[in-house]
């Protein structure tokens, strides 16, 4: 997913997941919406013959969502304007570079130029002070974007100031997210911007000096209060030697080095030939480097502007690309010495959608007595793409018991163990629904401490019973009326790592 896209996915997300700005969109605009991208993306995707694209539906579904608020909610379009890189800036840095480069390389006094003191060679010795910088950074790793990501945050909450009412806290959310999501970017876009100063400044100081010695006569010569001329002669031929031998020119020799030391050679000798060995050692030392490192930066922000990596695996963009999967998603439930009523099946229904999207259904299987732990097997399939989930389902008023509970758990694992190699499909992952409504009916209508206190530790029980066993334990109420959202986020929050280990079965992931 693209830069642009990726911003205005990551604000709708920011509005929809954020209580205070959840009621700004309506259902019937989600719907409408969903429908609308779903369609586009089917559409783009029938010609290739491939499974529609995350991306396509997430950007198209954002952009109509935004659409529809910004006519309310003018804020909504400042933020996206406010994080939106201007290629202006590009320019200015650019520029700014060439120019201070060219007004740099003033010298005051140019019939008294002390070469040791050139103002060239302080621009080779920071650009080689910078690439020694840049080789250890890589030899340590050093995560730059990790500690980039608080300056990016602090300039998005900054840019997002404006935000008033209920939109504020998503615009907070939003700075957050996308500064967590840019960092890469950031890293990239910066290096380039840097590199091409760092090459400009180098261009602009050589372009000046060439330009002035036009109308100009530079005299050039050395004073040092602690080197003499062997040592001078030693350090520039370091310096300089290199572009001599490009030139073919004798480098000159000690003798010539201590003939134009001032005051003896109070005049200095003409500077042309000096000016030539500084400029041709400016662009093998800072100018070519830098624009090659320039070009490997704008690669990497290129890719990274193209695809902004998002996490399809997270439970708001799990729901929200369940109707995409190729064929209806289920979850799959499968009770133990338990029977499921019809208001207990329409709120596992709901906790299906908002575990494995809005468009899964439910696969209820028949109740396993308890004592009949063998029959967990009859009619569970491993190698089946639909169903990423498969719950065993107890009841809260009963005691987690190894030879049992824990013998059904076995036999339904065994049974959704991973096919063997070659086979298409992965196994459904497992895990534990302990269901609250009949130990809260046996407690009665006690809502004192005691009850709580007994719920809390009939509940520590069996999230240590999935313990050893290694399987998440989620408890919910399925009879009460409805399940609300708090409910769903206490089952989400305890599946998450479950569903998040599961490969999606949609193809196209945004990034």
């Amino acid at each position: 997913m693209n830069e642009d896209a990726a911003r205005d996915v990551l604000l709708v997300r920011a509005i929809e997941t954020t209580e205070a700005s959840q009621g700004l969109i309506g259902e019937a605009d989600r719907r409408h919406a969903g429908r609308t991208a779903a369609e586009l993306a089917r559409w783009q995707s029938s010609a290739a013959g491939a499974p529609p694209a995350a991306d396509v539906f997430l950007a198209r579904r954002a952009a109509l969502l935004l659409e529809k608020l910004s006519a309310t909610q003018p804020a909504l379009a400042r933020a996206s304007r406010a994080l939106a890189w201007r290629p202006a800036i590009g320019a200015i840095i650019a520029a700014l570079a060439l120019l201070v480069g060219s007004l740099a390389e003033q010298v005051t006094d140019r019939g008294r130029v002390n070469i040791l003191a050139f103002p060239l060679l302080a621009i080779v010795a920071w650009n080689l002070v910078v690439y020694l910088l840049l080789v250890l950074q890589a030899l340590r790793r050093v995560p730059t974007a990790g500690r980039l990501r608080g300056a990016v945050a602090a300039a998005s909450q900054r840019a997002l100031r404006h935000g008033r009412g209920p939109i504020a806290p998503a615009l907070q959310r939003f700075g957050v997210d996308w500064s967590r999501a840019m960092a890469p970017l950031v890293v990239a876009r910066s290096a380039r911007l840097l590199h091409l100063a760092a090459a400009l400044l180098a261009i602009g100081a050589v372009a000046g000096l060439y330009l002035r010695g036009l109308v100009f006569e530079y005299r050039i010569g050395w004073e040092s209060t602690f080197l003499e001329a062997p040592a001078v002669h030693t350090l520039l031929a370091t310096v300089l030697g290199p572009a001599a031998a490009l030139l073919g020119l004798p480098f000159p020799s000690v003798g010539e080095i201590a003939a134009i030391r001032f005051p003896a050679s109070a005049g200095g000798v003409r500077a042309a030939q000096w000016i030539h060995l500084h400029a041709l050692t400016v662009l093998l030392a800072v100018i070519l480097p830098r624009l090659l490192l320039f070009a490997l930066a704008a690669l990497r922000e290129r890719r990274h502007a193209r695809h902004v990596p998002l996490d399809l695996q997270a439970p708001y963009f799990r729901r929200l690309l369940g109707p995409l999967r190729s064929g209806e998603v289920r979850l799959r439930v499968v009770p133990y010495s338990y029977t499921v009523d019809e208001g207990a099946a329409h709120r596992l229904r709901a906790l299906a959608q908002r575990l494995l999207g809005d468009g899964a259904g439910l696969t209820l299987a028949p109740s396993v007595a308890y004592g009949d732990e063998a029959r967990a097997a009859e009619g569970v399939l491993a190698a089946d793409p639909q169903v990423p989930l498969t719950l065993g389902l107890f009841s809260l008023a009963a005691t987690p018991e190894a030879e049992n509970h824990g013998e059904f758990l076995e036999t339904l694992r065994r049974a959704l163990a991973a096919p063997r190699s070659g086979d298409a499909a992965a196994a459904s992952a497992i895990a534990i629904l302990v269901d609250e409504a009949p130990y809260r009916r046996r407690l009665g209508t006690d809502a004192g401490t005691g009850a709580a206190a007994r719920l809390d530790e009939r509940r520590e029980a069996w999230r240590a019973f999935g313990a050893t066993r290694g399987l998440a334990v989620a408890c919910v109420d399925l009879g009460a009326p409805d399940l609300d959202g708090s409910d769903l986020d206490g089952v989400e929050q305890r599946l998450e790592p479950v569903l998040a280990g599961q490969p999606p079965s949609w193809r196209g992931a945004a990034s």
